[in-house]
Order: structure tokens, then sequence, then C-alpha cells
């Protein structure tokens, strides 16, 4: 169930699916079945995870560094590819954060067709203004790159950052820098996981080409002292 502000009481501890052993590329091809934005806005930049890129930064939350053992939080989330995926691979239970209803409505119909829904919920909200009172493990995002609306980007960080002690995230690579110092000036450690382009379908009104190609970086950040 989607709420406005907070989540759904009734999903309070409860299982998600029974699992079995899965490899990445079986959890690539299983985020592919989740559809992408089904009416995406520009100025919101809403353009879907691709299912290789969440599958290869959920198996590194997941195996690197034993990331998705406790609440997971999507902020940002669309349609749910990075918090479903979180999900499949043994997140107890998962918070998808989106401003856009009907995204989160097709990310809680993806999560029953995955079996996941026991331990997903939705709640709309503007990313900067999402509160709850679980002790949330990690942040994984795939927040607005800011190129319509500048500093996005870093608001989704801090809010990841004041959410939980641990955030993955993914940024535009030609960013990269400028989004690392900001996470030292919040008093934060950040680390780069991996780089790669990664070639986006037309899915806006203004798109002519057949994809687009953008450079991404993927990247870990551990709360320390705030200092914001």
């Amino acid at each position: 169930m989607i709420e406005g502000c907070c989540e759904h009481p009734h999903m309070q501890g409860s299982p998600c699916w029974e699992r079995r052993p899965l490899k990445k590329k079986a959890l690539e091809m299983l985020l592919s079945k989740v559809p992408p934005h089904p009416q995406p806005r520009v100025e919101l930049e809403q353009y879907a995870t691709p299912p290789h890129l969440a599958s290869r930064l959920l198996w590194i939350a997941a195996f690197s560094y034993h990331g998705l053992e406790g609440t997971v939080v999507d902020l940002g989330a669309g349609t749910g590819r990075l918090g479903l995926g979180a999900a499949i691979l043994g997140a107890p239970y998962v918070i998808l954060v989106d401003v856009d209803k009907k995204a989160l409505s097709v990310a809680l119909a993806a999560a029953k067709s995955l079996g996941v829904d026991a331990c997903v919920d939705a709640v709309c909200a503007e990313a900067s203004r999402f509160e709850t009172s679980r002790d949330v493990h990690c942040v994984i995002q795939n927040p607005p790159f800011g190129v319509h609306r500048r500093g996005v980007d870093i608001e989704f960080l801090r809010t990841a950052l004041r959410l939980a002690p641990t955030v993955f995230s993914i940024h535009k690579a030609e960013s990269l820098d400028y989004v690392l110092a900001k996470c030292r000036e919040m008093g934060c450690s950040p680390g780069v996981l991996f780089e790669e382009v990664v070639r986006l379908p037309p899915t806006m009104p203004h798109h002519r080409k057949e994809s687009h190609e953008v450079r991404v970086a993927a990247i870990k950040v551990n709360r320390g002292i705030m200092l914001f």
C-alpha cells in the first residue's frame, strides 16, 4: 500500500519470500521485468535504472559489504528496480520512497509479481521530507543527477545520510569529484565502487536518438560526524 507520510503498519515484521540461491545474471533478468516509469517527467529526471547497473550495485552492496541485512530505503525509487532487487537478495524490509504515486503503483505491482510484496512498502513523499521510526541499515539510490534542478543530487545524499549510516548511490561520472567533495564536507567517508557507461532508451518526448550513453559512477558513503 502507498502511504502519504509513513509505512503501512501491517508491514511491521512481515516475513519476505523464501529465497533460493541466485546468480547475478538471474537477478538482472528479474529486474528487467520491472517496468519503467509509466509517464516519466523530464523535470524529475525519471529515467529507469538499467537492470545491469542495478544488479551490479546490489550485488556489491549485498555480498561485498553485507549492506542488505536490515531495513533498506530506496530514495527516488521510481518503479523500484533497486529496492525490489534488494528484497530479492534478502533485505528483510524495503521502503520505496518517491514523489510519483503512479510510479510507486507500478513498483508495488512488480513486487507482487516477483514474490517480494510481503517485505516491500511504499511511501509517496519528497525524499527530503521522508521520515521513519525504523532503524535503517542502508539507503540505496539512483537520484536525479541535477541536470534540471541543480543540487538535487546532493539533497538526496544529505537525506540518505540522515536516514542511514551507509549509502550506496549512483551519480553522473562527470560530477564525481564534486559529489565526493560534498560528502567530505558533510563529515562523511565516500569511496568509488565502479564506473561504467549505460545506454538509456528514448523515454522522453524530446528524445530523438535510439539510445543515449551516459557515464555513471557508483559510490559508497559511510556516515561520520555530520557537519550539517
